[in-house]
């Protein structure tokens, strides 16, 4: 919006200075010329002309011609009929220069003389007031087109605010609002009521028939029909040949080793068709930007599940022989004993995919049928975010960004695995000055790459545990430290003595809220004084999936939807479901957003802390102090359609 901004001030500037009257030639009797000025006013005795220092008047006997066109001679007299624009006689006029060309004449003995001679210059100038009917009529203009520019400005706002809200492609309305002021962006509300009104339209239908539906026993007896009609797609779609469609197709993937070398298998080996298979398989998931890859046996086939934004979606399947030949090639580059199938084992492996490289974390059970494998895709470089797209609300990524830019304490982002914890902690590394400061972590392992920041992994066979990396870390004078996960009482005592000694230290803690994390703490052996002198800010987190803004379907709420959540608002708020189109894959959902309770301590929460008050006390505090859980910011996303009433319940 900058540039458009920028581009309609100048065109406001530009269309201000620009004469908005053609120049006009007189010629006096004289013989005195008078180039390219404007004729502001005319009467039966006189003619006003703007010139470059101000309004100048002249009697109309002295001009010749106007433009080339002789004129007739004026009246002898200015009676009560004539003509005469508004505040020129009733007011003293000031003395305005008179053009260069037109030098000043000899003062006439009356309106009513003779034109001066040939030889004689133009009659005075009578100066003009400054205001008058043309300057009012100027600034009306002016005025008004301001007002437009304004308005213009502000619907092309509207428009684009809307677009991104609702994460819709914002290239076609907003050239409709930019090219057509005022027009466009009233054409694109009432397209965008329509479809909401259709949307109501089609939601009722659903809902009704889905109503009929539940009160009508199914044919087999088995129970009773769906309350509210299932949009999702999944069983009938096919990602595959839909990317496949897209251009986006299988390029093939090179196997690294643990020196980053080209794995190279013999053509004619099993492990070479296992190989195979794992290719399409990791290629396909990573096309599909998937988390986590679920490799699973069953008494007929290997079913392989990918997660998409913490859901399984079932997406191929194998033999049995090439199942079991797909993990075992998948178990040699991991490194993992190929022979073992009995006892869980671990390991991990590293692709090269075009330009970029992609490590995969590997772990297998033992189930009835055979091993069973899930592989964690850890992308390094495609999943930091901005710390302003985690979801946040403004006042809270307000709050957020000024306890980061403490020079000590304890960070810490609490939540359940999966939750986006370290994602968030990384978005916020990024806030920092890593050219200024000397920024290290330790974790296990290592999920993201963080350009200019010294990074350790966790490697329990070579001696680097978590609490010997946090001392070897202490003695490279870092300024803020990232420990993956405080695990145990050791590793969180090192933590926080750091936090005590001067630096910045954030982590990660399993824990079910925010407030929570302060029991769990001194559950770990954590001194009360300790924690409330070190910690700065607890957030906890919960991911739910973002509606495909291409499909999600609108329908108007009949008032209990949001009771479940501990809110309530009026019948007819509207509300989304999900459906499914091609650009979901099928789900209904496209991406995923947090939810957040943030807390943050301050001398009252630390002398509370440091009283040993129990989670009840701190809570009532944390409410006076404006605390928000995870609840309200989720209501806060269903109304703004962003999720559903499901996604917030099922993560909170």
């Amino acid at each position: 919006m900058g540039k458009i901004g920028h581009f309609m001030v100048m065109a406001c500037v530009a269309f201000a200075v620009v004469p908005w009257a053609d120049a006009t030639n007189l010629v006096f009797k004289n013989g005195q010329q008078m180039r390219d000025v404007r004729i502001v006013a005319r009467t039966g005795q006189f003619i006003s002309v703007a010139v470059a220092n101000g309004i100048v008047r002249y009697p109309l006997g002295a001009v010749a011609t106007i433009d080339g066109k002789p004129i007739d001679e004026p009246a002898a007299t200015a009676g009560p009929g004539s003509l005469a624009p508004a505040g020129l006689s009733a007011q003293a006029p000031e003395q305005t220069a008179a053009p260069a060309s037109a030098p000043a004449p000899e003062p006439s003995a009356s309106p009513n003389a003779a034109p001066p001679a040939a030889s004689a210059a133009p009659p005075p100038a009578v100066s003009e007031p400054k205001t008058g009917p043309d300057r009012w009529n100027f600034e009306l203009l002016l005025l008004a087109f301001l007002t437009v520019a304004g308005v213009w400005m502000r619907s092309l706002q509207a428009v684009q605010r809307d677009l991104f809200e609702r994460r819709a492609e914002p290239r076609h309305w907003t050239m409709a609002a930019l090219l057509l002021p005022g027009v466009g962006a009233g054409a694109y509300f009432f397209w965008l009521r329509a479809r909401q009104k259709l949307s109501e339209i089609q939601a009722r239908k659903l809902k009704a028939a889905a109503i009929a539906a539940a009160d009508t026993p199914p044919a087999d007896g088995s129970g009773t029909g769906q309350p509210f009609p299932a949009f999702n797609l999944s069983k009938r779609f096919d990602p595959a040949a839909h990317l496949a469609a897209k251009g986006s197709t299988r390029q093939g993937l090179t196997f690294l080793d643990t020196d980053r070398q080209s794995v190279a298998i013999k053509g004619d080996s099993e492990l070479a068709s296992g190989l195979d298979n794992a290719n399409e398989v990791l290629e396909e998931a990573l096309l599909e930007k998937a988390s986590d890859i679920h490799i699973e046996p069953a008494s007929d086939s290997y079913r392989v599940r990918f997660r998409l934004d913490g859901i399984l979606h079932e997406r191929m399947s194998y033999e049995p022989s090439d199942g079991v030949r797909l993990v075992t090639a998948l178990k040699s580059l991991a490194e993992i004993d190929v022979a073992e199938k009995r006892r869980a084992q671990d390991g991990k492996f590293r692709v090269l995919a075009e330009d970029r490289e992609i490590d995969f974390r590997v772990a297998t059970a033992n189930s009835i049928y055979g091993e069973k494998m899930v592989i964690r895709v850890l992308d390094h470089r495609g999943g930091i975010f901005d710390l302003t797209s985690l979801g946040m609300s403004e006042e809270m990524l307000g709050v957020f960004q000024s306890v980061l830019h403490s020079k000590n304490g304890m960070i810490l982002a609490t939540g359940p695995t999966g939750s986006g914890k370290t994602s968030t902690l990384y978005a916020a590394l990024r806030q920092l000055d890593t050219t200024s400061l000397n920024i290290m972590t330790i974790e296990d392992p290592a999920e993201y790459e963080l350009k200019g920041a010294t990074q350790i992994a966790v490697n329990p066979r070579a001696g680097i545990t978590y609490e010997a990396g946090l001392r070897s870390i202490l003695r490279q004078d870092p300024d803020v430290i990232l420990v993956g996960e405080m695990r145990d009482a050791e590793a969180s005592a090192v933590a926080l003595r750091a936090a005590l000694t001067g630096h910045l230290v954030l982590s990660t803690l399993h824990t079910k809220d925010a407030i929570g994390t302060i029991s769990r703490l001194q559950e770990m052996g954590i001194e009360r004084y300790q924690l409330a002198s070190a910690l700065l800010m607890v957030i906890a987190q919960r991911l739910v999936r973002v509606l495909c803004p291409e499909c999600r379907s609108e329908y108007p709420a009949v008032g209990d939807e949001l009771e479940d959540i501990g809110f309530s608002f009026e019948p007819g708020q509207p509300l989304y479901a999900a459906r499914g189109c091609d650009a979901c894959l099928g789900t209904g959902f496209r991406g995923r957003t947090g939810l957040f309770e943030l807390l943050v301590l301050d001398d009252n929460f630390r002398q509370t802390i440091g009283d040993g008050a129990d989670e009840a006390a701190i809570t009532a505090l944390a409410v006076d102090r404006g605390f928000k859980s995870f609840r309200y910011d989720g209501a806060e996303k269903i109304l703004l359609g962003v999720t559903t009433v499901d996604e917030v319940l099922q993560a909170s």
